[in-house]
């Protein structure tokens, strides 16, 4: 098919894909076959993952089952350019100490960084790996190319200092010894008069964001954190890297309005700005929790010059307006533009349970008590306010606050029971297992401990704490006269005690924390990872409840955190409870290493708000090189309010999965939709309920009936009671008065209806949300009618697709990004044979209405043929599915079905089926007379449809103002008219990922773009004060292009000095390998014997001699002391056996000082010249040598090479593998004479002084 030409578009051709004109009656059914290609949510939300960009013979697979996000594996990387094994050793990718996985990130990370972005920036990198996949060895990596191509100053930015230990194994893992430097604290202890030290001046400075935030000490003149690391650095003409790992700390960023932004984010924006060539590694496995939370990204390119949004602001209007189908489309091509990388643990191994902890009776009295006290509250709160004339939006917010802190305490507090049940049974079955929660209670301890003067003498309350704190601190109770003097209300007075009174009577459950510890065996059996400082226990030596301090026995080398969790990974302790203060960095895993290798049982009491908390606590139980996956158990409680936190972090989690893993349902492989309200058609049917309890009607599309059902209260009540309620609960919700009219802000607000339902009673909360339910249900399925329900990414399905041409390039001219943008046109085959039908009603149909049928009229001259299966989970609904056109999208009602249809067998069916199968392959269900002739396409089994792959997001605007303007013309129905993105896999096995969208609007985009050009161009010259409409407006959009840098050679020097190990005090006194000594010729079955380098006395006794009058001469040495000649023996034995001890090995052949061979016979006479210079020579090297350690100009190299060359030769004999059980023998090296095995040392020196006195 022909391109229309740019610059004089084609007229849009009127071509009836979608719908029939002038339906009647009798054209009802072939309406129903005009939706287009069928298409699904796929049910592999992962595919396995397979490394495809990098081609090395040595490359080793990673270990472990990876997986990443169905929609990010059809989007392949770009191609590999960087040239990274030549920075690599080879052993390094031999060995897999980086895997294909890790180098991967390593290799396109590094490509990444040679991009220079238009605004002169260098480009930065996102790395999106979930946990345990190895973020930090692709960091190691990232610098060890680095460092190998001459860049010796890096910074790494984490959320802890203990992380650095972590850092430096990565790095040394991979066989990478740079210096680690412990942040700013450890750049101020090596600063000196005339700053730092050379080895101080390279490196990786390892910082935590809050020291890059925190000010130096009040009187002194230092500058700031974040200036000193810039000075460090070297500037803005630094280019090491900045790694930004946890990175997910600076989300809150705010362009234009930086004063609301957090200080973190603040920092984190500056640096990248102070450092345009820096080159930034953006890493975390949560990455960001929704598209605002970007903004400190800005090293991405996504938006600033040269890309299609101005701001920030611009970029995160166009994508927050089109959903989460948006967010999955700038994943996808994060990825497909080559900075973006997400990859996985597979949750295979794992096992999701949701647990229901229904209240018991007792509680639901003690729910139902509160509540009425919180109401009371309200009410009285409300007329102290007025008696007193006290400000009210202050006190209502706070009131607010701690009624959902109430709530929220009082539902942990109620799922203890269930917990404590499920804990036991977990570790009966042979588990172990961890609790995570997010809030410890703190707050209301310590509150409660200073009300009591320090003394306790039971569990506390939480609950119950709040709620008096709340009454003791904001009840008003004084009055100021007109006199300025201030008077107590007697009726706010009395209300105060008595709800005071009131609080003491609804018996409040216990702080759920310490009543787990306690029921769970105390904390000799539970190890407690929190970040409290003490806790309410009981102990054999106190069985009362009492105070105890959270203290470590030595806080000196370890936290108490960590000795818990080793506690945990040994078996010492069974159950682990968590929070977030422990939620990042610590592994409870089944880890191989581990001596704990029960399974894990995972129990969430408390989901966090936060879905990157979330993701820190799943992954805590959940990493690689573990034994088994583990189980998660979500528990929450039948309360319909309750699950107010379980929607909030499924929102969080969808939306995360949809921008760091590509679709939406990846962000942790568990399937929570069921508990996600806050969405688009949420809102939609919140203010739905809202309008109709105003209008004292009952919602659209919901009955009664099945509501009642859904709260547990069948045929409990007529409409006009039930409707009477449900104004009464949004009073007390605080969401209306009187007037029953919801304010249009809170009309939508689903997290505060969700919140203010706690406040419900347990009746009418469960009444309420079933109501809510039955309102959301209702809307999706009238979108899903109309066309307008966006799942996200759906898999266009077909019994065969095949790509009809190449992929062919558009809007070439108005590219803004990497990537091209291409049109791609595909045949899709919808039908469904007679026997893959057969198949299909045999493996599902089982009710007796499951079955063929045919319709009762006939459709110009022709029957129409379906296949009717029954809904699961339904009695009225049926799934249909049609020769011509597959699974229908709707489904049909059982009172239509029979009405228009009536069932048939399999032999009346077969004929009918395969004729109206085949007829339809190429025309349309019309048949040959259909008015419309071939540009018709209702009902035709094989139809075109067009993709748009590859660079989408710039042209969003454009392609959604083109279908807006022009779909009336092409007659597109409702579900053709929103964009939206596919997945296809074709008949090939290629797989493509695109947006939906008319072929004939493509010239209509290319002519809106090219308009939008020339406006931006005449634009640009009036802000530049010069109006050119006839200049070409080319060259305004080149002067906005990045460019790619050349790599940088690689430096033999610092790769040398990189994959060297630093010196340590272990490896400075280590003997050197076998491989390195000197090699030596001789027969080597010969019995090994030691002898003197020389058998004649007189040579020995020179240099025996020597050694001994320089040590005796000494003036630091007593002669006095016998133990002090015994030890200067010792060390002048080691000297003469190290330096002239050699075994009979050699035949002979030895050393002298200077190197030279001994062996000959004259060697006798160069043993003379050195005793007709007797002194000269050896002062001349003790001196130099004495010189040389008193130097500071020393280097350490050269004390290294000194002391390991004594060593070295002293483990010629000890290192040797045949002679480890093998007794030395022993000669004096004055007189020759053999000494006995079992001779001791003292002897052997008694002998020697001797000799040398003689």
């Amino acid at each position: 098919m022909a391109f229309s030409s740019p610059e004089s578009p084609v007229a849009p051709r009127r071509v009836f894909i979608n719908r029939v004109e002038n339906p009647s009656e009798e054209h009802e059914e072939l309406n129903k076959m005009a939706h287009g290609v069928a298409e699904s949510r796929s049910a592999d939300v992962f595919s396995s993952y397979t490394c495809g960009s990098l081609y090395h013979e040595d490359i080793q697979n990673h270990p472990g089952d990876i997986v990443e996000a169905g929609c990010l594996a059809a989007q392949q990387l770009p191609k590999a350019k960087y040239r990274l094994f030549e920075s690599l050793p080879q052993d390094l990718i031999k060995t897999g100490k980086l895997s294909d996985l890790q180098l991967e990130g390593v290799l396109y990370a590094c490509q990444r960084h040679q991009m220079i972005l238009a605004n002169g920036q260098r480009a930065g990198f996102f790395i999106g790996d979930g946990a345990g996949v190895g973020k930090g060895r692709q960091i190691s990596g990232i610098l060890l190319d680095n460092f190998a191509r001459g860049r010796c100053k890096h910074m790494w930015f984490s959320i802890s200092t203990d992380l650095r230990l972590d850092a430096q194994r990565d790095l040394e893992d991979i066989g990478c010894y740079v210096k680690v430097i412990d942040g700013c604290q450890q750049l101020d202890k090596e600063t000196r008069v005339f700053g730092l030290p050379a080895d101080f001046k390279e490196g990786v400075v390892f910082s935590t964001y809050a020291t890059l935030v925190s000010s130096v000490q009040k009187g002194t003149n230092r500058q700031s954190r974040l200036q000193q690391l810039i000075d460090w650095c070297g500037g803005e003409h630094f280019s090491g890297c900045l790694i930004f790992d946890e990175c997910h700390k600076a989300k809150h960023f705010v362009p234009g309005k930086e004063e609301n932004s957090t200080k973190i984010a603040l920092a984190v924006t500056t640096l990248q700005r102070i450092l345009p060539k820096a080159r930034v590694v953006y890493c975390s496995a949560t990455g960001v929790t929704d598209v605002k939370n970007m903004a400190f990204m800005e090293r991405l390119g996504l938006w600033g010059d040269g890309t299609a949004f101005k701001s920030f602001d611009t970029f995160l209007g166009s994508i927050t307006k089109r959903g989460l189908g948006a967010a999955e489309m700038l994943a996808m091509e994060m990825k497909a533009s080559g900075m973006y990388v997400s990859r996985g643990l597979s949750f295979r191994q794992a096992e999701f349970v949701n647990v229901e902890a229904p209240l018991t009776p007792d509680q639901v009295k003690v729910y139902d008590t509160a509540v009425h006290v919180w109401n009371e509250l309200k009410n009285s709160l409300e007329y102290a306010l007025g008696r007193t004339n006290t400000a009210t939006p202050r006190v209502w917010s706070i009131f607010w606050s701690s009624h959902q802190r109430f709530y929220k305490q009082l539902c942990m507090s109620m799922k203890v029971p269930q917990i404590v049940r499920e804990v036991q049974q977990a570790i009966q079955d042979g588990y172990c297992v961890v609790i995570g929660l997010q809030t410890t209670g703190e707050a209301s301890l310590e509150s409660e401990i200073s009300r009591g003067g320090g003394v306790l003498n039971n569990f506390i309350s939480s609950t119950e704490e709040i709620l008096t704190r709340f009454i003791m601190q904001y009840f008003p109770t004084k009055v100021t006269k007109t006199n300025g003097n201030v008077v107590e209300d007697k009726w706010s007075v009395q209300a105060k005690d008595l709800l005071l009174s009131f609080v003491k009577k609804i018996n409040l459950p216990i702080s759920p924390l310490d009543d787990l510890i306690n029921q769970l065996g105390g904390p000799k059996k539970v190890a407690e990872m929190t970040g409290r400082r003490g806790r309410v226990v009981k102990t054999e030596k106190q069985p009362h409840p009492h105070y105890e301090a959270r203290e470590s026995d030595n806080s000196n080398v370890d936290s108490l955190n960590i000795q818990e969790r080793n506690s945990f990974m040994n078996g010492t302790k069974l159950v682990a409870i968590i929070s977030d203060a422990a939620s990042t960095g610590i592994s409870l895993h089944a880890d191989l290493r581990a001596a704990n290798q029960r399974r894990r049982v995972h129990v969430t009491i408390e989901l966090p708000w936060s879905a990157d908390k979330a993701v820190q606590q799943l992954g805590r139980s959940h990493r690689s090189n573990q034994s088994s996956g583990p189980i998660y158990k979500l528990v929450t409680t039948n309360l319909g309010g309750e699950r107010r936190f379980a929607a909030a972090v499924a929102r969080r989690l969808q939306s995360l999965g949809a921008l760091t893993k590509g679709d939406r349902r990846a962000a942790t492989g568990a399937d929570l939709t069921q508990f996600n309200f806050d969405t688009t058609y949420g809102r939609s049917a919140l203010r739905n309920m809202y309008q109709s309890i105003t209008l004292q009607s009952i919602c659209p599309g919901v009955a009664l009936s099945k509501l009642l059902t859904g709260a547990q209260l069948p045929d409990k009540y007529e409409f006009t009671e039930f409707n009477a309620i449900a104004r009464q609960c949004l009073i007390s919700m605080g969401l209306t008065d009187t007037t029953f009219v919801v304010k249009d802000k809170e009309a939508t607000d689903v997290g505060r209806f969700l919140n203010r339902i706690l406040g419900l009673s347990v009746e009418k909360q469960n009444l309420i949300f079933s109501y809510f339910c039955e309102c959301l249900h209702a809307t999706i399925e009238s979108s899903k009618r109309e066309g307008r329900y966006n799942e996200g990414v759906t898999d266009v399905s077909g019994s065969s697709i095949i790509m009809v041409r190449s992929p062919q390039p558009v809007f070439t001219d108005f590219r803004k990004g990497v990537m091209e943008t291409k049109h791609v046109t595909l045949n899709v085959d919808r039908g469904i044979d007679w026997d893959t039908a057969v198949k299909l009603f045999q493996e599902h149909g089982s009710n007796n209405l499951d079955g063929f049928y045919c319709s009762k009229r006939e459709q110009r001259g022709q029957r129409l043929f379906l296949l009717a299966i029954l809904k699961e989970s339904s009695t009225h609904l049926f799934n249909i599915t049609r020769p011509n056109t597959g699974r229908s999208p709707f489904e049909e009602e059982k009172t239509e079905l029979l009405h228009k249809y009536r069932k048939i067998s399999l032999q009346d069916a077969e004929a009918g089926w395969k004729s109206q199968h085949e007829r339809t392959r190429n025309n349309c269900i019309h048949g040959l007379g259909c008015k419309n002739g071939s540009s018709c396409k209702t009902g035709c089994r094989i139809t075109e449809i067009h993709l748009l792959c590859g660079g989408i997001i710039p042209l969003l605007s454009a392609l959604e103002m083109a279908m807006e303007k022009h779909a009336d013309k092409l007659g597109l129905t409702k579900d053709n008219r929103s964009l939206r993105v596919v997945r296809v896999e074709l008949d090939s096995g290629q797989r493509l990922v695109g947006l939906r969208y008319p072929e004939q609007l493509i010239p209509e985009v290319t002519l809106f773009l090219k308009e939008q050009k020339q406006v931006d161009a005449i634009l640009e010259k009036q802000r530049n004060g010069i109006l050119d409409v006839a200049a070409s407006s080319k060259e305004t959009s080149n002067n906005c292009v990045g460019y790619e840098e050349a790599e940088s050679p690689i430096n033999p020097r610092t790769l040398s000095k990189a994959t060297t190990p630093l010196v340590t005090i272990k490896n400075f006194f280590k003997p050197k390998s076998l491989e390195e000594k000197p090699k030596v010729t001789g027969n080597e079955t010969e019995p090994v014997e030691e002898t003197c380098v020389d058998k004649g006395r007189h040579e020995g006794e020179c240099r025996a001699y020597f050694l001994e009058d320089e040590i005796t001469n000494s003036p630091c040495l007593s002669n006095s002391s016998t133990s002090n000649e015994h030890e200067m023996s010792d060390n002048r034995m080691k000297e003469v056996k190290s330096g002239y001890f050699v075994s009979k090995e050699s035949k002979g052949e030895d050393f002298s000082e200077s190197g030279t061979s001994t062996s000959d016979p004259g060697r006798s006479t160069n043993v003379a010249h050195h005793i007709s210079t007797p002194r000269s020579k050896e002062n001349v090297q003790l001196k130099t040598s004495v010189k040389r350690t008193n130097s500071e100009a020393t280097s350490r190299s050269n004390k290294r090479q000194r002391q390991s060359s004594i060593l070295s030769s002293f483990g010629k004999v000890t290192n040797k593998p045949a002679e480890k059980t093998k007794k030395k023998e022993i000669f004096c090296p004055i007189c020759g004479v053999k000494f006995a095995k079992e001779v001791k040392n003292v002897e052997i020196n008694d002998h020697i002084d001797g000799c040398l006195a003689t």
